[in-house]
């Protein structure tokens, strides 16, 4: 016959043990998962190590957002992405030629994040020059002579102030047409050259943005005088003084001295006949 008091002892459980094994059951799952993730980490690690070596990589561009066809390809929307070479397609625009792209219509939807092909936009490689001009603006060609072209220094994107000088003899003057003009082209280069190692270029116009208001006023005064470029560093954006400068100014001549009026003469005062006095009796008289 089994004694009940024995019965409950043996029918009795250990709490702090089922919470020791709990806890060492955790431990081991938490240090299998850190351990799993190490290892996956080291081969990738590995493996991306490997393709680096044997992979090369080329730079495409690639939309920051999805475009849709008729958008106007803005610097701003563009970031350049590396790939391996072998997937790269040869139409795709990179990042030595991007420039070309800025200013051109999307023909077609284009997802975020996938390389730009040239076959996606309007012109393609060889887009028109229209693409380059801002709304609102417009694109005037000035003629220009070595003087106007800065020796064949003048790059696109520089800015350069215009300034007109008229007249005959003495009579001619100089005074600033239109400040701070963005050069679009050079001739027929758009793009700035930047493997020309500081020779000249030879050119005889400029390609300038201006507003149809200025181009006005650059038609006439290429009518009434002669136009001079003057080049300007990127950040000035103080402006030129209007005022015209003259011949006499330039030669710094003075003005004759204007003669002043002769002071007055003094003269002695002398005694009224009608001024009382003393009258002095001699004689008697």
């Amino acid at each position: 016959m089994i004694d009940p008091m024995s019965r409950g002892t043996r029918v009795k459980r250990r709490p702090g043990k089922q919470i020791l094994m709990f806890v060492l059951s955790l431990a081991l799952g938490a240090g299998g998962v850190y351990y799993s993730r190490q290892y996956i980490e080291e081969q990738v690690s590995y493996y991306k190590g490997q393709l680096d070596k044997t992979e090369p990589m080329v730079e495409v561009v690639v939309p920051n957002r999805a475009m849709v066809r008729g958008e106007i390809l803005l610097s701003s929307d563009l970031s350049v992405r590396q790939i391996p070479e072998k997937y790269a397609d040869t139409n795709s625009v990179n990042g030595s030629n991007y420039e070309v792209a800025i200013g051109q219509r999307i023909d077609f939807d284009i997802d975020e994040g996938r390389p730009l092909l040239w076959a996606h936009l309007e012109g393609g490689l060889t887009p028109t020059f229209s693409g380059k001009v801002e709304d609102g603006l417009r694109a005037m060609t000035v003629r220009v002579d070595e003087i106007n072209s800065i020796s064949g220094f003048l790059q696109p994107r520089d800015k350069v102030d215009l300034f007109l000088s008229f007249g005959v003899g003495d009579k001619q003057q100089i005074l600033p047409l239109i400040q701070r003009l963005n050069v679009i082209a050079t001739g027929v280069q758009t793009l700035v050259d930047k493997s020309s190692g500081g020779s000249t270029r030879n050119f005889s116009t400029i390609t300038v943005h201006v507003s149809p208001e200025d181009g006005q006023r650059i038609t006439l005064a290429q009518q009434f005088g002669k136009l001079t470029a003057m080049l300007r560093n990127p950040d000035d954006e103080a402006p030129v003084d209007e005022a015209p400068m003259t011949v006499s100014q330039l030669l710094k001549l003075d003005t004759p001295p204007v003669k002043s009026a002769p002071a007055p003469v003094s003269r002695p005062r002398t005694v009224s006949e009608n001024k009382p006095g003393i009258e002095f009796i001699i004689g008697g008289r």
